[in-house]
């Protein structure tokens, strides 16, 4: 479990926290990061987990397909929509 720091928005220690495990290679390539999984993790509410989703996208580290879920690489079709 994470230990939250004050002053600090949570969906961005969620990101930066997926983003270790990713690089350490404890969520790996093509793993699905489920928001109803992180959401009981890390016992926040689904718009955070989004949030938190959205910044890994623009790190480049995820990709969403809609009804399916997010990944974790690259997207496979380019558009990493």
């Amino acid at each position: 479990m994470i230990e939250w720091q004050p002053g600090v928005y949570r969906w961005r220690q969620i990101a930066d926290d997926l983003t270790r495990r990713i690089d350490a290679g404890d969520i790996p390539p093509g793993g699905l990061l489920s928001e109803n999984g992180l959401m009981q993790e890390y016992g926040v509410a689904r718009a955070t987990v989004r949030r938190a989703l959205s910044e890994l996208r623009n790190r480049k580290l995820i990709f969403t397909r809609q009804y399916l879920g997010s990944f974790v690489g690259q997207d496979p079709e380019g558009d990493n929509a």
